[in-house]
This record gives structure tokens, sequence and C-alpha cells, in this order.
């Protein structure tokens, strides 16, 4: 089931859609249609508007490989990845606790960090080497367990720094659109960067955060966050 409500801002049109929907937040998928705008002196006004998407319930999940089991395909899967690119580089591997959104509450992740004075070369501009690289270790590990194994790999500490500079990226940004009263589209990132721009800006008295696009080509938009006055 889906719904689409219009508001006097973003919230506001969630609130009234969980009413008629008779459904808490966390049941839903919230899509952005328009951000709306106060216009000026009221003239050019338009709502808001959002679609919500009643999820539907999840299937029990299937047991899964024992921890083991895949601590152990992750240090050979890696390993010999490292090894076929001439890569020397010491791993430690952890399954830890991770902070989700609201909506999705606390999860467990596999962490893989690997260190070495040449496993920077898996970084890349803006790290789009070390996600694919990532993305490809997940993908190996899929095949040979037989199922999705929530993992992320870090090198040489660099998610720690890109996650600084996107918070003070977040920041600038937020001061350029409170200084022009217009949105900013950051460019495209990948969803757990996307999901730092997100926090760094949730509490911001001025300023709302929402995503547009599709696949690799999704991005933030930095915008006012109207009030039905208008601040």
């Amino acid at each position: 089931m889906e719904l689409v409500v219009s508001g006097p801002t973003i919230e506001a049109a969630i609130q009234a859609g969980l009413a008629q929907l008779g459904v808490p937040r966390e049941a839903v998928e919230i899509e952005v249609l328009d951000p709306g705008s106060p216009g000026f002196l009221g003239i050019g006004a338009r709502e808001a508007r959002v679609r919500l998407v009643v999820r539907e319930p999840a299937a029990p999940p299937a047991p899964g490989p024992a921890p083991e089991q895949i601590e152990e395909a992750v240090a050979q899967t890696v390993s010999g990845l490292l090894t076929s690119l001439g890569i020397q580089a010491t791993l430690s591997i952890a399954q830890e606790t991770v902070e989700g959104p609201e909506e999705r509450g606390n999860y467990s992740i596999w962490t893989v960090r690997i260190e070495g004075p040449t496993a920077g070369r898996l970084i890349g501009r803006h790290g789009r080497t070390l996600y694919a690289f990532q993305t490809l270790v997940r993908a190996i590990l899929a095949r040979r367990l037989g199922a999705f194994i929530p993992l992320v790999v870090d090198i040489n500490g660099y998610r720690a720094k890109r996650a600084e500079a996107l918070r003070r990226l977040a920041l600038k940004k937020a001061e350029q659109v409170m200084a022009t009263g217009r949105p900013v589209e950051l460019e495209p990132m990948p969803a757990a960067e996307r999901r730092v721009i997100h926090m760094a800006l949730k509490d911001h008295p001025k300023v709302t955060t929402y995503s547009i696009g599709e696949g690799e080509e999704r991005r933030v938009v930095i915008a006012m966050r109207w009030t039905s006055e208008g601040n």
C-alpha cells in the first residue's frame, strides 16, 4: 500500500500520511517527491509532497552461516584478493554493532581493516576503488556462503578521515543554503557517505536533507527547512 500526501513542510506531510495509514513511522518507506517552497511573500508557494509505502511484513530469516565460518571465509577471500593484486598488508576482522537510523535500530556488521604501506592503492579518488573492492568481497562471500554478509572494508583508516571531511562539507554547504535560500545538490555518493551527510545535518534548525536520483547517480540535496510560517 502506498500514499502520496502534501503538507506545508516535509515533516507535516509525513505525519499526515502516517495518520491516514494508521501505521508507525518505522512501518513505511518515505520518498520526498517535492520539498516544497514558501515562495516569495506567499507568491509561488508550493506544498511539500511525499510518498509513503507500507513495508511488507518480513519473513522469518533463514539460519545463516556461523560467525566462525564467516570470519574464516572473509579472511581467505580478502587475503586471496590482496595477494593476487600484489599488496602486502595486515588484516583485522571483527563483528561489530553499528548504530543505525531510528527506524532501523542497531545492527551487526563485519568490519575488515586493512593496513599496509601499499594498501592505499585500493582507496582511489573519494574511495571509489575501495567501494568497488568492498562490493567484490561481498559478492564472493555471498556466492561462497550462500547468504549476504553485511561487511565494511576500511583501508589505513580512510573511512574516519572521509567521514570527517564529509561532515565539514555538510556544514559548509548548509551555510551556503542559508545565505542564498537555494538548495544545493552534492555530487553522487555511496549510501554510507550519504548517511554521513544526513546525520551531520539531521538536527540542524535551518536546513534539511533528502536524496534524489537512482543507483550510482543518487545524491544528497541540502535545502532550507521551511516552516508553515515560512521561517
